[in-house]
């Protein structure tokens, strides 16, 4: 990772302050320093750009996904790396178990279609001969009460009132029958009728009175016996016929309701038969995947990749494993991870520039569309305590490329351009206790060590603040670090030399 700020700092051999060291054979006048160890301070132009290695992806990628409720095996596999048209099948997976289990609810599916017809006969039978018990039930407490009424209002009067007539004739003729007796018993007194016919007209006499007895114990025995009982059958004979009618009426109701529950259980065992037979044709159609677009078959999810061994003949998987991803390649992407210290300079619509190996002298252009706002590097670990924040880079005009996803991409991030400014190149700026240097060649023999206020910078150069002059000759190493090279090669101990500062100079570090 380059970033868009980079000081070099030097280790302090011993102290405060810069040091040259002067010992046996080690040569100290830095008056010798080539001119291609130099680099004159420029004032023009400073681009600052953070350039960093990522992959290059589709923007959107169509993940597919395994939707059957089911484990299932691979039989049939495209290759990856092959372009699909849409519809293509990429995948195929054992469908036995599945083709067994829809013949089997097939021949159900036959079996309850024709129970539930002899339910619905069933049930129209019922339904007729509801009809004809109620209808038989209604009929026979009809005549229960007709025969009720026509006893009551005319049998039963009709007989009493004979048995009234009766006693009426019958009373009558005992009067006749007894005045007759008695004259006949006078008239033998006086003899005007024989013995004989008094004693018959005694014998008309008793009969008339047992006539009248007979006829008193008829009206009697009618109305004490004959009419309540009667009335007592009919009644009841009306009370049967309602109860009948009654509980026909709940018979009838059950035993309809029986055959309507039989109908409704098979139709409900239809429906549900039906159901998990479109169910199962659905899911004999999810274990052959074909590509909803056309595009490069890429295997499994690129994000989760531990999962990519599973994807082979034979291959277990499972509902919502991703089998595919379809890249669509007509928008694409390049993604980074930049350092922590380099996160907050970033903004979306940012101007990135972007080459790859794979296709040497291509150079694209895109904006930055996202940046994470949580740090998450996965390959770094755990240990690294180093953070980086993923970003996309949305490129332009790759419609008409044929770009492979998944390549390395260097992605070069535009920040900031600052005109008429004073920089020099970044090796030529230490960092030392809190402080910044640059070593300058001028007219002294030595170079002078010179505190500088340094600025922004890119990947090759930083801004100068303070402390140099355009036209100062910077050094692009550090001659104290070579100096106490050269002495402990040589087995002597460093001298430290102080060296010139710039009294005007103002330092402070680089956030």
């Amino acid at each position: 990772m380059k970033t868009i700020i980079v000081i070099i700092t030097i280790a302090v051999l011993g102290g405060s302050g810069a040091l040259l060291f002067r010992g046996q054979g080690v040569s100290v006048n830095r008056s010798t320093v080539p001119d291609n160890m130099l680099f004159e301070a420029k004032q023009g132009q400073l681009i600052v750009t953070i350039t960093e290695n990522g992959s290059l992806n589709a923007k959107k990628s169509e993940k597919i996904t395994f939707e059957a409720q089911r484990s299932g095996t691979i039989t049939m596999l495209v290759e990856e790396g092959n372009t699909v048209e849409k519809g293509e099948v990429l995948c195929q997976l054992e469908t036995t178990e599945l083709e067994a289990e829809l013949q089997e609810l097939k021949l159900n599916i036959v079996q309850t279609e024709a129970d539930l017809d002899t339910a619905k006969t069933e049930l129209e039978i019922q339904q007729s001969e509801n009809i004809a018990t109620i209808e038989k039930a209604h009929i026979a407490l009809a005549k229960a009460k007709n025969e009720l009424e026509r006893y009551r209002d005319g049998t039963a009067p009709k007989d009493r009132r004979t048995a009234e007539v009766a006693i009426k004739e019958a009373r009558t003729k005992h009067s006749r029958a007894k005045k007759k007796h008695e004259d006949s018993v006078k008239l033998l007194e006086q003899d005007y009728v024989n013995k004989s016919q008094v004693e018959q007209d005694q014998i008309e006499f008793e009969r008339a009175e047992i006539q009248l007895t007979g006829a008193l114990r008829d009206l009697e025995i009618f109305d004490q016996y004959s009419h309540p009982m009667a009335m007592t059958d009919k009644n009841t004979a009306v009370s049967d016929a309602t109860r009948d009618l009654a509980n026909g009426e709940k018979r009838t109701k059950s035993k309809l309701r029986q055959k309507e529950v039989a109908v409704e259980s098979q139709a409900s065992r239809l429906t549900q038969l039906k159901k998990k037979r479109d169910e199962v044709e659905q899911m004999i159609e999810k274990f052959t995947i074909v590509a909803p677009s056309p595009g490069i078959v890429i295997y499994g999810d690129p994000e989760r990749q531990w999962y990519r061994s599973n994807i082979k003949l034979g291959g277990q998987v499972w509902s919502g494993f991703t089998l595919f991803t379809i890249p669509d390649l007509r928008v694409m992407k390049v993604q980074v991870e930049v350092h922590e210290a380099d996160i907050n300079k970033l903004e979306k619509k940012q101007r990135v520039t972007v080459t790859m190996d794979t296709y040497p002298g291509l150079v694209l252009t895109g904006e930055v569309t996202k940046i994470a706002s949580i740090a998450g590097n996965p390959k770094r670990s755990m240990n690294d305590e180093v953070k980086k924040f993923t970003v996309d880079i949305t490129l332009e005009s790759t419609d008409e490329l044929t770009l492979k996803p998944g390549i390395s991409a260097k992605a070069e991030i535009f920040i900031e351009e600052r005109d008429d400014v004073l920089f020099v190149p970044i090796q030529s700026v230490f960092f030392e206790e809190g402080k910044h240097y640059c070593f300058v060649k001028r007219k002294e023999p030595a170079p002078v060590r010179v505190e500088v206020k340094p600025d922004l910078s890119n990947d090759s150069y930083v801004q100068i603040a303070e402390g140099l002059l355009e036209g100062d000759r910077v050094l692009l190493y550090n001659p104290v670090m070579r100096a106490a090279t050269e002495a402990l090669a040589h087995g002597e101990k460093p001298q430290p030399v102080p060296m010139e500062l710039s009294a005007s100079t103002r330092v402070s570090q680089i956030d």
